[in-house]
């Protein structure tokens, strides 16, 4: 097998070390389901929106072959408030307007950035079977994330960048942190590496 590096970046999705309570995050998890070949890297920031990745890619290992990248979430918590306002699932689009706007222009930038990098670009959606306590949040927040997804897939198929589902990926409850439930456990941590190496090297 061609040796290869991939380098993680984006959020807690892939920082989430301190979550899982002393058990391996995704860096480890990966590195340890990656073939001898292989190794991996960590540039991703728990709390980090779209607009940090490109200062998290500036300085990447010069072996570097691959760059995943799972970041969007933050950015569309920060219109959580929103869900309050929704009376009927018709109300989305006409809430999320301007937020899906400035979601879409940050990241096509950020795609821009990442294929500056001169490697094999992946991205992630934002998965949706998050355990929230709220009743308003169940019921409302995997459709308003399912609308943020769609500016990921779209923005991501019209450069040619691979997309890897996490919305698949994630869907049961003991795949979230019982520490934070948006972010993944260690099992749902290592259901996202298996899916990571099955795309990257499949």
């Amino acid at each position: 097998m061609k040796s290869k590096h991939l380098v993680l970046a984006g959020d807690s999705i892939f920082d989430n070390d301190g979550y899982v309570l002393g058990e391996a995050g995704v860096i480890e998890q990966l590195r340890c389901t990656l073939p001898a070949a292989c190794s991996a890297s960590k540039v991703a920031v728990d709390g980090d929106c779209i607009r940090h990745v490109k200062d998290q890619i500036a300085d990447l290992p010069s072996n570097a072959t691959d760059l995943i990248v799972s970041v969007g979430g933050n950015d569309a918590r920060y219109h959580s408030a929103l869900l309050s306002k929704i009376q009927h699932i018709n109300d989305l689009d006409t809430l999320l307007c301007g937020p899906l706007a400035e979601f879409t222009s940050d990241y096509r930038l950020m795609l821009d950035a990442a294929k500056a990098t001169g490697l094999k670009v992946y991205v992630c959606t934002i998965y949706t079977a998050v355990p929230f306590e709220d009743p308003i949040w169940r019921q409302f927040a995997p459709l308003a994330i399912g609308k943020f997804n769609e500016v990921i897939v779209a923005q991501a198929s019209a450069q040619g960048i691979p997309v890897l589902s996490l919305q698949e990926v994630c869907t049961d409850t003991n795949d979230f942190s019982i520490v934070s439930p948006i972010e993944p456990s260690n099992q749902g941590g290592q259901k996202i590496v298996n899916h990571i190496v099955e795309i990257v090297l499949g």
